[in-house]
C-alpha cells in the first residue's frame, strides 16, 4: 500500500522548498554534528578546517583527553584539552593546525580518553574550497548533507511525530529561460523513498516529463542517497527543439509536479551569483607515470591583464607545480609531465583562480591502465574477405573489402595491416618497377604488386585500387587477403574490351555504397595505383557526472557533409579505488531493454572478453548488434554498441545510459563514431 501524499509544490522554477520526514532517531552521545575539511582560502597557508561538536544528551560531559583524528592520508589527531566541558544542548568548534585533512574521502573520528570510538563521520568529500561544510541533516542527527557552513550553531531540530508525516515533492531548474545549444538543469527533492509492491517490493522511480512544440522527452530516476534527483536536456535543434514554451512534470508516488521554460534564439542572462565564470579539465580521467597531462580552461569574462593562476597538488597535498596562464580569447590551455621517479599515485587536485572566479579539477595517476581482472590475448577468429566483381577490364577501379570477426584494435599481437597478395592462372605474380638497387646503377628492381589496408576500430577494412595495365594482362587471377596468418582469398578475370582510362568507380561498384565514402572521392596515387580514404568524424563528450544522460543516434550534417552514426562507446571511471563495485553503468534503448547492466533482465551483464571473442551478438527491437563490455567491478567500466553487419549504421534512437550510484564520485565519457555519406 502506498502513502498517503500532500504536494508541496514550488511556484517559481528556481527555487523549491521541501520538508522532509525522517524515522530514525537522534544519537545519546556526544556527535561530531558538522566538519569543514576545504573552507576558503589556502589550507596550508592558515589554520582554518574545523570539526564542530554537538552534545544531545541530558547532562553535561568532560571532553578532556578526547581526541579528534584524520584517518585517511594525513592521520593528524588533536587532543582535547583538560577541563573542556561541553553542555547539554550545546556546541563546539575545534581547529587543530594547517591541512589538518585531505579534500577526498574523509574518515574522521571522535574518541574518548580511553581511547573508545564514540563517534565518525560518513566519508566526506570537498574540492569547492567554499564556506560548504559536511554536516548531519539536523543536529545529532544519522543522515548527512553538504551544504552552508553552521560552524558553533545548529544544523536544525529534528521534531518527531508519531502522526504519519506527508512526503514532499519539489521541481526547480537553474534557469527559466535558455537559448540553444544550452543544457537545461531540471532537479529537486522528494521527502522519502516510496517502496511499493508490483509485485514484488521495490523503490518507487521518479518520472520526468518534457513536452514542448512537436517534442516529447521522459526520464526515469531514483532519488539519490540524500533525496535528490537532477537530469539534464541539451537545448539542440538537433534533437527537436525549436523556440517555444516546454512543459516540465514530475511524477512521484501519483504525485504530479508542473513547471514551465521558454526556448528562445536570444536569451537575456540570469544573473547567478553562485555561479563561476570559471571552468577547468584535464583530457582524461587517469594517466600513467611519464604522460603528459593537457589541461583546459575557459572564462565567459576576460579581465584585462589578468592571469589565471593554477596550483597542482598530489594525492598526499604536496605541490607538483604551479604558473600563470593569460588569455585574449577566453581559453586557457597548458600541460604538464608526470615524472616516473618517486612519483605518488591517487588523486591530484588542480586548483585554479582567475579574478574572483576559482574552479578546481582532479585526476588520477594510477600505476597501469588495467580491468582490474586477469588479462587474456586474443586472436581474431576469422577473416570475411570479398571483392566488388567478378571480371574487369584494364583501368578498372578494383573494391577489396571485408572484416575481421572478434577483432581487438588494442592487441599487439599481429600488425594492425590486411595484405594483399596476386597470382594469374598459370602461377605468375604480378609486378611493377620501382626503386633503383643497392649499387646505385640506376637499374630498377622489379618488385611483386600488393595491396595494404587498416582495418577500423572495429575490425572493417576496404581499399580502391585501380588495375593498372603495366602490371596485369588479360587472364584469370587470384587475390588473397592475409591478416597474421588468417587467410582468404577471391577469383576474378581481366577480359579484353574498351580500356577505362580516366573512369571513376560506376554505379555498378560497390564502392560507392562503402559506409563513410564521401560523394566524391579523395584519390591519391601510389606506387602504380589509386587508393581512396572515408572519412571518420568523432564526437566526444567529457567528464559527465549526472547519473542519467539520453544519447541520441541520428543522421546529421557536420561540415556540410551527410554523416550517420556507426558506434557508440563509452567509459566511466570510478575516481575512489574502494568504490568501484558501488558504482555501476547500466545502458538501456529508448524502447526500455536493458542491454548492458548487472541485472538478471540485461541482455549483458558480464565482461563480453572471452577466450576467442571480444564481442556478444544481441537482438534488440529486431535489430541484431555487436555489444562489447568490460564488465562490472572494473575501476575504469567500458562498453561500445554497433551493428553487425559491417555497411549498416546505428538506428536513428535514443540511448539511456545511467550511472547507479549513492554519494560515490565518478565521471562518463562518450563518443559517437560518424562515417560519411554519399
Amino acid at each position: 500500500m502506498k502513502y498517503s501524499i500532500i504536494l508541496l509544490l514550488s511556484l517559481v522554477l528556481i527555487a523549491g522548498i521541501s520538508a522532509p520526514a525522517y524515522a530514525q532517531t537522534i544519537a545519546d552521545h556526544v556527535v561530531i554534528n558538522e566538519v569543514d575539511t576545504n573552507p576558503p582560502g589556502d589550507d596550508s597557508e592558515s589554520i582554518s578546517e574545523w570539526v564542530e561538536l554537538y552534545n544531545p544528551t541530558d547532562d553535561d560531559v568532560d571532553l578532556g583527553g578526547w581526541s579528534i583524528a584524520s584517518t585517511t592520508v594525513l592521520k593528524k589527531t588533536l587532543t582535547i584539552p583538560d577541563g573542556t566541558i561541553i553542555s547539554s544542548g550545546d556546541f563546539l568548534t575545534f581547529v587543530n593546525q594547517k591541512v589538518w585533512f585531505t579534500d577526498t574521502a574523509e574518515l574522521i573520528e571522535l574518541r574518548n580518553g580511553d581511547g573508545l570510538l564514540i563517534d565518525k563521520t560518513r566519508e566526506v568529500f570537498d574540492l569547492e574550497n567554499d564556506s560548504k561544510s559536511w554536516q548531519r541533516t539536523y543536529d545529532g542527527f544519522a543522515d548527512w548533507k553538504f551544504t552552508s557552513g553552521t560552524a558553533g550553531g545548529s544544523n536544525g531540530k529534528l521534531i518527531q511525530s508519531f502522526d504519519t508525516m506527508p512526503v514532499v515533492l519539489t521541481l526547480s531548474s537553474d534557469k527559466t529561460s535558455y537559448g540553444f545549444d544550452d543544457t537545461a538543469v531540471i532537479y529537486g527533492t522528494v521527502s522519502e523513498k516510496i517502496f511499493v509492491e508490483k509485485p514484488y517490493f521495490q523503490a518507487e522511480p521518479i518520472l520526468i516529463t518534457i513536452s514542448g512544440p512537436n517534442f516529447d522527452h521522459s526520464v526515469s530516476l531514483y532519488p539519490d542517497y540524500d533525496l535528490n534527483y537532477e537530469t539534464t536536456l541539451r537545448i539542440s535543434q538537433v534533437l527537436g527543439i525549436s523556440e517555444g514554451n516546454y512543459d516540465v512534470s514530475v511524477t512521484y508516488d501519483d504525485v504530479v509536479a508542473t513547471s514551465t521554460f521558454s526556448v528562445n534564439s536570444e536569451i537575456i542572462e540570469e544573473t547567478q551569483d553562485s555561479d563561476s565564470l570559471l571552468s577547468i579539465m584535464t583530457d582524461e580521467p587517469e594517466y600513467l607515470p611519464g604522460q603528459l597531462v593537457n589541461i583546459s580552461g575557459s572564462t565567459s569574462e576576460i579581465i584585462p591583464f589578468e592571469s589565471l593562476q593554477f596550483t597542482i597538488t598530489d594525492s598526499v597535498g604536496d605541490l607538483v607545480t604551479s604558473g600563470n596562464l593569460f588569455t585574449s580569447d577566453g581559453q586557457f590551455q597548458t600541460s604538464i609531465f608526470l615524472t616516473t621517479v618517486n612519483l605518488n599515485y591517487g588523486t591530484y587536485t588542480i586548483d585554479a583562480r582567475y579574478g574572483d572566479d576559482i574552479d578546481s579539477a582532479t585526476f588520477n595517476v594510477v600505476e597501469n591502465f588495467v580491468d582490474e581482472s586477469e588479462p587474456v590475448l586474443i586472436a581474431p577468429d576469422s577473416l570475411i574477405f570479398d571483392i566488388d566483381k567478378s571480371e574487369y577490364l584494364l583501368n578498372d577501379y578494383m573494391t577489396l573489402s571485408g572484416t575481421i570477426a572478434n577483432f581487438d584494435s588494442d592487441s599487439d599481437i599481429y600488425y594492425q595491416v590486411v595484405y594483399f597478395n596476386f597470382k594469374a592462372s598459370d602461377g605468375a605474380v604480378p609486378t611493377i618497377t620501382a626503386g633503383v638497387d643497392s649499387a646505385d646503377s640506376g637499374e630498377r628492381q622489379s618488385m611483386e604488386f600488393k595491396l595494404t589496408a587498416i582495418p577500423d576500430d572495429y575490425g572493417n577494412f576496404s581499399i580502391t585500387a585501380r588495375i593498372p595495365p603495366v602490371v596485369f594482362s588479360e587472364s584469370d587471377y587470384v587475390v588473397k587477403a592475409n591478416y597474421g596468418g588468417l587467410v582468404a582469398d577471391q577469383s576474378f578475370s581481366i577480359i579484353s574490351g574498351t580500356p577505362s582510362t580516366g573512369e571513376k568507380p560506376s554505379e555498378k561498384n560497390p564502392n560507392t555504397s562503402i559506409p563513410g565514402k564521401p560523394s566524391s572521392i579523395d584519390e591519391k596515387f601510389e606506387n602504380g595505383y589509386f587508393t581512396s580514404s572515408v572519412k571518420t568524424i568523432i564526437e566526444k563528450v567529457n567528464r559527465i557526472s549526472d547519473n542519467l544522460i539520453s544519447v541520441t543516434t541520428e543522421e546529421k550534417i557536420i561540415d556540410e557533409q551527410s554523416v550517420n552514426a556507426r558506434v557508440l562507446s563509452g567509459s566511466m571511471v570510478t575516481m575512489s579505488k574502494d568504490n568501484q563495485s558501488d558504482v555501476n553503468l547500466q545502458v538501456s534503448s529508448e524502447s526500455g531493454i536493458c542491454i548492458i547492466g548487472t541485472t538478471a533482465d540485461c541482455l549483458v551483464s558480464e565482461s563480453t572478453r572471452k577466450p576467442g571473442q571480444i564481442f556478444e551478438v544481441v537482438q534488440i527491437d529486431g535489430l541484431n548488434f555487436n555489444v562489447r563490455y568490460s564488465g562490472p567491478d572494473v575501476r575504469l567500466e567500458k562498453f561500445s554498441i554497433s551493428p553487425l553487419a559491417s555497411d549498416d549504421f546505428l538506428p536513428d534512437t535514443k540511448w539511456n545510459v545511467e550511472v547507479i550510484k549513492t554519494d560515490e564520485i565518478s565521471r562518463l565519457y562518450y563518443k559517437i563514431t560518424y562515417k560519411t555519406l554519399e
